[in-house]
């Protein structure tokens, strides 16, 4: 029976993953919503719940929504982090917090970028992102123990309008560059592994390997929806659809790989969560998933 008890702020796609996984793992978890921008909020819920463990999965993910707003998404993406970071380092609390790997950027798959790489946010987002990091171990004491994850555009098998594959069943047109990414479902075992041993600093948690984004359209037209249209667009033509630049990267998984053993293909966990996602559709509740498919 696991002793830790975890309390995961952010009741997203993420967040509800995590909720299930460690329930099921056998671990006493909490999720809440509270607002992490809030100290009193942030203050009551870690008094009433008493964790071990606090991951942070809250946070504003649209960039256009974060660059039209940039008030509200500094007081969740950064403020909010500073805050939970602080409430744990003055309980004893070993603090997991949910960056991203869009806070660096490739020239191509050659050029890997691992967790000392200096970023370079390309995106207000990504500048928040880069910020929370400073932030988590700003003006910390020597005893606090803090683990900051960097996933890249976080895929699974399940029907959410969060989930970056039933996103793309929208699209039309897909650039064709390199960029390697994270299996939520196997996000899961890693964050295990990495809380268990009590890591301290930054590790990449992304799949061995790289795919495009094109490949990927090709996969879900094949799998899932054959009457997707997949069409080629280039970065620059993509770059003036939309108010902030896109970001690709490929990241190093050395140090995680070296912590949690081997880390499954990319592009053949893609495959395997596309078809499984192809099988949930034809089995999920049909109101459901128009709920998400228009959300």
């Amino acid at each position: 029976m696991a002793t830790d008890r975890i309390l995961i702020f952010g009741d997203g796609q993420v967040g509800n993953f995590y909720l299930r996984y460690f329930s099921g793992s056998g671990y006493e978890v909490k999720l809440t919503s509270v607002d992490i921008a809030s100290k009193e909020e942030v203050e009551i819920i870690i008094g009433e719940f008493r964790p071990t463990i606090a991951i942070n999965c809250a946070g504003k993910t649209s960039l256009e929504w974060c660059v039209n707003n940039k008030l509200g998404a500094f007081n969740i993406n950064v403020l909010g982090v500073d805050i939970i970071a602080q409430i744990c380092d003055e309980n004893d609390i070993y603090f997991v917090h949910l960056s991203s790997g869009c806070i660096l950027e490739s020239k191509d798959e050659f050029d890997t970028k691992n967790e000392e790489t200096i970023p370079k946010p390309k995106s207000y987002y990504s500048l928040l992102k880069a910020w929370a990091e400073e932030m988590v171990v700003f003006k910390r004491s020597k005893k606090f123990k803090y683990l900051i994850l960097r996933p890249r555009q976080p895929i699974s098998s399940e029907i959410n309008t969060k989930n970056m594959l039933v996103k793309m069943l929208t699209f039309t047109k897909f650039i064709d560059i390199p960029n390697n990414g994270t299996i939520i479902e196997d996000l899961m075992v890693w964050t295990e592994k990495l809380i268990q041993n009590r890591i301290v600093g930054v590790v990449h948690v992304v799949n061995t390997g790289w795919t495009t984004p094109y490949r990927m359209g090709l996969m879900l037209q094949k799998y899932v929806l054959s009457s997707l249209p997949v069409n080629k667009i280039t970065k620059e033509e993509l770059n003036t659809m939309n108010p902030e630049k896109r970001a690709d990267a490929i990241l190093d998984n050395s140090k995680l790989i070296s912590i949690v053993g081997n880390v499954e293909n990319y592009e053949k966990r893609i495959e395997e969560i596309i078809i499984k996602l192809a099988e949930n559709f034809k089995i999920g509740d049909k109101d459901y998933i128009k709920d998400q498919l228009c959300g």
